[in-house]
Formats: structure tokens, C-alpha cells, sequence
């Protein structure tokens, strides 16, 4: 008998983009400190506060000014919005935006919008689908 020989390959594991709901409401005084009233111009969002992590003064928490990518899988469309608040009654992986982006990203969306997928170089999340790579920019505001 011969003895053979058993290749294993290592592939590599991709994780999922973050997938949640997605809701709105009327930025203001954000927990990072910055004042996104309605007539801002910028496309903004709210993290859950287990993705926030917020310590002592959130106004420090390293993710706010950094972006995320929005995908909706239902128009396959990508939307950048700044981190600007945590969302309080927002589950761990859900995003509420500004009522201007929400509309950008889900035209027909009726003010809650399942299964919509982000990621983001602050925060972590795999590609999103047709993406070579994360869609993202770090920095400030």
C-alpha cells in the first residue's frame, strides 16, 4: 500500500457586514458633541450603545467623526454617513440615520427598514456584497 498524502488549505474566514434595522430620527445635540440640527447638510448616524461603548465622556469615544457604509441590498446602493450619536433603543447591530439619509438609502421605507447591512474601519464589519474591500473613510469632522 502507498502511503498518500492530505493536503489541507487554510482559507480565509469573511465575516458578514453588521445587518440590522435601520430607522430615523432628528439629529441635535449627538452624545459626541456635535450639534447636527435637521438644516446640517451632512448625512449622519447613531450606533446602538453596545457598538457605541461610550465610557465616561462620549464626547471622547474614538468612533465619533469616523464613517460608516450604509448598503441596502434591496436597490444594491451604498450611502457614507458620520458618527455623530449613540441610538438608545437601537438592538446591538440596528443604525437610525437622519431622516435625509434614510430616504436616500430606502426611498419607499416607511420609517423602519429591515435587514440593511454597514460597515466601518472604526467599527468593524466584513465586506459588503459586490465590495473588494471596506468602502469606508476614518477621520474626523
Amino acid at each position: 500500500m502507498k502511503p498518500s498524502t492530505i493536503v489541507f488549505a487554510m482559507l480565509p474566514i469573511i465575516s458578514n457586514a453588521y445587518k440590522g434595522d435601520m430607522t430615523h430620527y432628528t439629529p441635535g445635540l449627538g452624545s459626541c458633541g456635535y450639534n447636527d440640527a435637521p438644516s446640517g447638510g451632512r448625512d449622519v448616524v447613531a450606533l446602538s450603545r453596545e457598538m457605541m461603548n461610550n465610557g465616561p465622556n462620549p464626547n471622547l469615544n474614538p468612533k465619533c467623526g469616523s464613517k460608516i457604509t450604509i448598503y441596502n441590498p434591496s436597490t444594491k446602493e451604498r450611502h457614507t454617513a458620520t458618527i455623530v450619536d449613540t441610538c438608545w433603543g437601537c438592538k446591538k447591530e440596528d443604525i437610525d440615520v437622519n431622516v435625509e439619509l434614510f430616504y436616500k438609502v430606502a426611498p419607499n421605507g416607511d420609517g423602519r427598514v429591515h435587514g440593511i447591512m454597514w460597515n466601518g474601519k472604526k467599527v468593524g464589519g466584513g465586506k459588503l456584497p459586490g465590495a473588494q474591500q471596506l468602502v469606508v473613510q476614518g477621520g474626523g469632522v
